[in-house]
């Protein structure tokens, strides 16, 4: 009866898939410089590494933060309950000697301008390259937007309007609330709920190449809507559906509440208990 109301129980076993980008934000300063000055030289015969983490802080500024414009390097952003806004910058050159990696790291600058966060450098060429990595803690209710070409994404802890953006890297999103927007090209997508219910208008997400994972606690409340177009689904815990499962999952969570949505175009579906 493609109308009645149908339990589908299936408890599977999933792998646990995690990205690169919650393992960086796991790592400490000092382990982070021990292995990228273990870094030989790369492939392109630029032979000497230069590590370097800086911090800067402000009283945080009104209006929506933005961390936006970053090409290669992830950001990593988490809430905390001080007014302010620190900003960690992990940076990495390799060059032909160390002189000239120095060099060009001493013209990277991160600087806090209004609500933007910034980060400049010389331009890379054959003989220098550079890359940063941003970690950034700043007040709970926050507007937010984040936007990187290359790199990881993780935001956690964020109450607010967040628009989140990576077109290569994996994008993870823990503990938020109020109206939430994330997307990835290429990367896996993770999403962790905590508490009992959204707190907010709801969280709209997607990735179109890559695995889709959603960790939901026990005893949450929502509607949910996750799909995946060419992917398998696995689901671990029973879920109440109307009509039969299929890639497209349309359900409410608990007593319901507001919606979150995550798709992905190509990469499975995973739906487990946290």
């Amino acid at each position: 009866m493609p109308n009645s109301r149908s339990i589908v129980k299936a408890l599977v076993v999933v792998a646990a898939i995690i990205p690169s980008g919650t393992a960086i934000a796991q790592r400490s300063d000092a382990e982070w410089l021990e292995e990228c000055r273990a870094d030989g030289a790369d492939r392109h015969g630029r032979t000497e590494v230069f590590c370097d983490v800086r911090t800067t802080g402000v009283r945080s500024p009104s209006g929506s933060i933005n961390l936006e414009g970053l090409r290669n390097g992830g950001v990593s952003v988490t809430g905390w309950t001080r007014d302010s806004l620190v900003v960690r910058t992990r940076i990495r050159v390799t060059a032909r000697s160390m002189s000239d990696a120095r060099a060009a790291a001493s013209q990277v600058r991160t600087t806090i301008r209004g609500s933007d966060v910034i980060v400049e450098g010389p331009r890379n060429d054959e003989d220098t390259q550079w890359n940063v990595s941003i970690y950034a803690t700043l007040p709970q209710k926050t507007n937010l937007r984040v936007e990187t070409r290359n790199g990881p994404v993780s935001i956690s802890d964020v109450r607010g309007d967040i628009d989140a953006v990576t077109s290569n890297g994996p994008l993870s999103l823990s503990d938020l609330a109020g109206s939430v927007r994330a997307r990835t090209t290429n990367g896996p997508l993770t999403i962790s709920l905590t508490g009992s219910r959204w707190e907010g208008s709801g969280l709209e997400a997607r990735t179109s190449n890559g695995p889709l994972t959603i960790n939901v606690p026990e005893g949450y409340n929502a509607h949910l809507e996750a799909g995946t177009t060419n992917g398998p689904v696995s689901l671990g815990f029973p879920i109440t559906v109307v009509g039969r499962i299929t890639r497209d999952i349309s359900t409410d969570l608990g007593s319901g509440g507001a919606t979150i949505r995550a798709t992905t175009t190509n990469g499975p579906l995973s739906i487990r208990r946290k």
